[in-house]
């Protein structure tokens, strides 16, 4: 076996299984969370099979309809296209308490306990489920399907589960038939799309769940408030699976979700609108209700994501997969200026400033310019552009170089074919983007991609994706993912504001890592806010310099604490050394962690103002706020460690800040463990203070 440095299981508790004879088996059937706080229920009669959650004996999902429909004329014929009506014929009990460690994620040892309920099902009216069985054979050997239900004490999850059987020798379902049902009076976090092939890059709103529009795609996760709770609503361990989006559906005095599988492109293969092909034995992903008592509380509950996705192959050896910050050179002028001596000063400074990494956008490949984005043009360094040299001189000063490359491209060069030859060159990582589908097809693209990547040392950052899942536990070398409005565009448009930043850590940062590229230094407030492209920036300009660079809403010290709240176990930071060198707080970056040994949310609301203190893996801590408007934030220094410590803090300037978003008060002082620090927080922005042992610095 080959040493598995970044991800290693510790057990700690074996898991306890037992079976409940038919005899003894009741209608409901219920499993909960190890503090007893939570309950899932499940029955089943012939109306159909339902699930309801339920907290302190209070119901917060009503219960709620299960269920397929799968495409008539391929694995079921016409009387059984549904599978609903089922009937209880065993169940299995167990409990697990293990723990795992990681130098990957946002704490360094993560602990998983559960609960856990298996129920196993069998068609209440047996059916000819597969025309190359018999009738009577059909009759005596019923579709069976078993519901797997997790119970913690942070939330809920269920998959669905055949069984080996003939009736499921390859099947394709159409739809998922089940729901989330609330009270009408529910209100909601959302973000939706027009259709279902996207990026995964909208906003997140909060309005009533009822009232969401039905026509649309609503996105992951949903925040719902529903009798003094916050529940999220998200999926686990996708894999050969389709990717699951919701609609909102009104009626029976209910506000619901329903579920919305992503469709598998038309092709000989698939039946119209079909969204999973699959034989048994095979598996869904997890329907995941993470629960606290608002969305700060949910901040102290997702590990349920990660822990509900497989440990990684121990055959495989991830020790090259290493966190750290990274340069980049397509925020500032999209490439037009990509060169191999403005690439090597970018990797000086990386390594100046004490980052692993360099990432090259696109432009690298293909023709001089920007039409590289799909098929049609050669994975090779375009002329003039020296790769060799610049990996080469990247490796003298400890910085990895990350290649941007189509996915086309990949898929048309071939997977195997296109990592060997990025190992060849001496590539640590590939962004790959523009996939903008999450069907089944592209989930296992995704999945050959990283085992083709973790077979020659090579990490993956996905962009134009899918939301995270809790996959980079299985695939360490899955280091992020983009689906999130990032700061990119702030080139095109003014979308990405300071209210919809203090959305993402309750939102999309809730699912996992998403690379959304922080750290701007040109720093204006909203009002004064003008996109880059409206300012006579041409994406592609042939000009050596675009005189107008892009600018970042709210203060410098709001886009520093970005740096330290947002979770990518590759950072990459989007300025360029021009504007940060010699800049005010650019000392807060340096060195700066990228995964933790320990994360701990201290105050926040959904959409106003966040605050977070992180311990780094070399003994530092940081504090890092950000804030709509104006306030103070109080913090308990009762994390620190004995002794003296000295606290370097980089926040708005109360003399200069609100006229200059670029101003930024330092200041240095000692402080001890037990002691209260508070910071004054003005509009649109933010504080950072950095903790280190004296002795340390």
């Amino acid at each position: 076996m080959r040493n598995n440095a970044v991800m290693l299981e510790l057990v700690l508790t074996a898991a306890l299984f037992a079976a409940t004879p038919a005899s003894a088996l009741s209608d409901p059937l219920t499993v909960a969370s190890p503090d007893g706080r939570l309950q899932a229920v499940f029955s089943a009669d012939d109306g159909g099979m339902r699930w309801s959650l339920l907290r302190d004996g209070k119901t917060l999902v009503k219960p709620s309809a299960m269920g397929f429909r799968f495409a008539v004329g391929n694995s079921c014929d016409k009387d059984a296209a549904e599978l609903s009506a089922m009937r209880v014929v065993g169940a299995r009990r167990s409990s697990a308490d293990t723990t795992w460690a990681t130098s990957l994620y946002r704490r360094g040892k993560v602990r998983d306990r559960y609960n856990e309920l298996v129920v196993e099902l069998e068609e209440a009216e047996a059916r000819a489920a597969r025309t190359e069985l018999g009738k009577a054979d059909a009759e005596r050997h019923p579709r069976r399907m078993d519901i797997v239900f997790r119970a913690y004490d942070e939330g809920v999850a269920f998959r669905y589960m055949f069984p080996s059987q003939a009736a499921f020798d390859g099947f394709q379902i159409k739809d998922e038939l089940t729901e989330w049902r609330f009270d009408q009076d529910a209100m909601a976090w959302t973000t939706t799309y027009a259709g279902e092939r996207n990026s995964q890059e909208e906003p997140f709103v909060r309005g009533s769940l009822a009232a969401v529009d039905g026509t649309r795609y609503v996105g992951m996760p949903v925040l719902v408030e529903t009798r003094g709770a916050t529940i999220a609503l998200c999926e686990a361990a996708l894999s050969n699976w389709a990717g699951l989006f919701y609609r909102a559906a009104s009626g029976d005095g209910d506000a619901r979700l329903v579920a919305a599988l992503s469709k598998i492109p038309p092709s000989p293969a698939a039946t119209a609108d079909v969204a999973v092909i699959a034989t048994a034995p095979a598996v869904s992903p997890w329907r995941v209700a993470i629960v606290g008592d608002d969305e700060l509380d949910l901040l102290r509950r997702n590990d349920m994501i990660v822990n509900l996705n497989p440990p990684p192959d121990p055959s495989i050896d991830f020790s090259f997969v290493k966190p750290g910050a990274s340069t980049w050179d397509w925020w500032v002028e999209s490439n037009n200026s990509l060169s191999t001596e403005l690439t090597l000063k970018l990797v000086d400074f990386a390594s100046e400033m004490g980052w692993p990494y360099h990432t090259i956008d696109g432009g690298w490949y293909g023709f001089a310019r920007r039409p590289n984005h799909g098929p049609n043009v050669r994975l090779e360094p375009r002329k003039g552009f020296d790769l060799a040299r610049i990996v080469s001189h990247a490796k003298e000063r400890g910085v990895g170089i990350w290649v941007w490359i189509h996915w086309m491209k990949i898929e048309e060069v071939g997977v195997e074919e296109t990592f060997s030859r990025l190992e060849k060159w001496g590539v640590v990582g590939v962004k790959t983007d523009f996939l903008e589908r999450q069907d089944q097809e592209m989930v296992n693209w995704c999945e050959r991609v990283c085992r083709a990547a973790a077979r020659h040392g090579i990490m993956v950052n996905f962009h134009g994706s899918f939301k995270s899942t809790g996959a980079e536990r299985t695939w360490p070398n899955m280091i992020t993912r983009e689906a999130v409005l990032g700061n990119e565009m702030n080139i095109f448009n003014r979308r990405n504001t300071p209210e919809h930043c203090a959305t993402l850590p309750f939102t999309r940062f809730l699912l996992g890592p998403a690379d959304y590229t922080p750290g701007g230094f040109g720093n204006v407030y909203s009002g004064d806010f003008v996109p880059q492209a409206a300012k006579g920036h041409r994406y592609g300009d042939e000009t050596d310099r675009c005189p107008h660079w892009a600018e970042e809403m709210g203060t410098r010290a709001h886009s520093i604490a970005q740096c330290v709240q947002f979770d990518s176990p590759v950072m990459t930071l989007c300025d360029w050394p021009e504007r940060y060198r010699g800049a005010a707080g650019i000392e807060a970056l340096r060195g700066l962690p990228a995964a933790w040994r320990d994360t701990r949310p201290v105050a926040g609301r959904c959409g106003e103002f966040y605050a977070v203190v992180r311990e780094a893996h070399d003994g530092r801590f940081y504090f890092a706020a950000t804030t709509v408007r104006a306030r103070t934030v109080d913090l308990d220094l009762g994390f620190l460690g004995d002794g003296e410590w000295k606290m370097t803090v980089y926040a708005d300037d109360p003399a200069k800040t609100p006229s200059d978003a670029k101003a930024l008060s330092v200041s240095v002082r000692s402080v001890r463990k037990g002691g209260r620090e508070s910071f004054a927080l003005c509009d649109e922005g933010g504080a950072v203070a950095v903790f280190e042992p004296r002795g340390m610095e």
